[in-house]
Parts: C-alpha cells; sequence; structure tokens
C-alpha cells in the first residue's frame, strides 16, 4: 500500500468485549470472536487505483499468505466512524472493569511480538489473572499496554490493593520495553508520572543537558513546572 497506508490499528479479542459491553452503539465487528484485530485505513488521491480496490487486493494476500483470517470493509463514512469509535473508546471502556494500571510505550516494530508475548508471562507471573488489554499504533511501534484487575483472587473487586502493584507492574513492563531497544513514553509525553523514572534510566549528562535547556528557556520556572526533569 506504500504511503496509502494512513492507518494500522492492533485491537486485542478483551479490548472488542470491554467496548461493545460498556460503550453504547459498539457492535462486534465480524460472526465470530478471534484473539486479534487489525483495523486499517488506506487512503489514496489516485484516480486510477481506488482505496476500495487496495484493500480487497490487501486482503486477497492477506488470505493466500495466512495471515488473514477474516475481516469486515467499510461500506460508508458511517461504517469507518463506527470501527474507528470501536478503536478509541477502547480506555475508556476499560473503566467499568474495574483498576487500570496503564501503560503508554513503543518498541521497535520488528520486535513487537517478542515484547507482547515476554511483557503477558511476566506480568501474568506477577499478577495471576490480570486481564491484558495492549492496543495502539502499530504502524509506528506505540502500545497502550493497559492492564486491568483480575475477576478472581485477592485482588477481585479489591480496586486499591491492585493499583497498588502499580510501580511493581511498571517496572516489568518498562524493563521489557527498554531491553527491546524501546521507549517507556511514546504519545502521552514524560510529564510528572515518568519523571523520576526517566531520570534513572537516561545517563546524568543527559538530564543535565535538558535543564540546562530547561533554564535558558524558563529561568524563573514558571513554564509548566515540576514536569520533565526536576530542577534544583
Amino acid at each position: 500500500c506504500g504511503t496509502a497506508l494512513t492507518g494500522f490499528e492492533l485491537m486485542p479479542r478483551i479490548g472488542i468485549e470491554f467496548t461493545t459491553r460498556h460503550i453504547d452503539g459498539v457492535r462486534d465487528p465480524l460472526s465470530q470472536p478471534y484473539p486479534w484485530y487489525a483495523l486499517i485505513d488506506i487512503s489514496t488521491s489516485d484516480a486510477a487505483e481506488t482505496a476500495d480496490t487496495m484493500v480487497q487486493a490487501l486482503l486477497e494476500q492477506g488470505f493466500e499468505a495466512g495471515l488473514v483470517i477474516d475481516a469486515v470493509i467499510a461500506s460508508s463514512v458511517a461504517q469507518q466512524k463506527a470501527l474507528w469509535h470501536m478503536r478509541e473508546s477502547m480506555s475508556d471502556a476499560q473503566k467499568p472493569e474495574g483498576g487500570s494500571i496503564k501503560h503508554d510505550v513503543s518498541v521497535p516494530i520488528s520486535k513487537i511480538p517478542h515484547f507482547m508475548e515476554e511483557a503477558e508471562q511476566a506480568v501474568l507471573a506477577a499478577v495471576p489473572g490480570a486481564r491484558i488489554c495492549a492496543f495502539g499504533h502499530l504502524g509506528d511501534g506505540n502500545i497502550h499496554y493497559n492492564i486491568s484487575q483480575p475477576l478472581s483472587n485477592d485482588m477481585a473487586g479489591n480496586k486499591a490493593a491492585f493499583i497498588d502493584r502499580w510501580r511493581e507492574v511498571n517496572a516489568i513492563v518498562h524493563g521489557i520495553v527498554l531491553d527491546a531497544g524501546g521507549s517507556i513514553s511514546a504519545e502521552h509525553g514524560i510529564g510528572q508520572l515518568k519523571r523520576d523514572e526517566l531520570a534513572h534510566i537516561r545517563p546524568p549528562i543527559e538530564m543535565e543537558l535538558m535543564r540546562r535547556i530547561k533554564h535558558a528557556f524558563d529561568p524563573a520556572g514558571i513554564m509548566n513546572p515540576g514536569k520533565v526533569v526536576a530542577l534544583p
């Protein structure tokens, strides 16, 4: 598809279940469940080849290669918006499921399968029964690695007990991300939440350079104070 590929979103089955359960108007896109889904957007201004033709060719290749099992194509703008609404509501749909420990990370695209497998094994070993809802922008390696509290064991119905494991789970997920050559922050930035962690994973000279740049532009420390880097 080349430059015609304008969106490639990865979605897990549990995310589909959360949205159909809790978000009004969201319907299961396919007639039977599958472990993983991809939401693909194709856009083109080439009059000689329509987006529909490109999608059909892409799906044919996917079926022949055994990479695609089932598919649905939006035949209207309304259907396209409905599919994107499902994807964009996935984080909100986790809220009624109890406590969530969320991560906004990125890893090299070629290492995403390895990251997913290793992170799942490590998280479930630490928190048995945790429900992993990992979704995101597969095209640029950005994964929202969200974890909902278990439905069984001592954390079932105990949101506080689950959230208390936040630092432990963060260390597990972020450690695997860094081992894969990724970043602990993708599209949502460092802010205050990851400020202190950033100081532990980046070289001291790099942190000092950031502080000096910050001071050069904001000597009084009044612009978004306390974010990204801690100032003396």
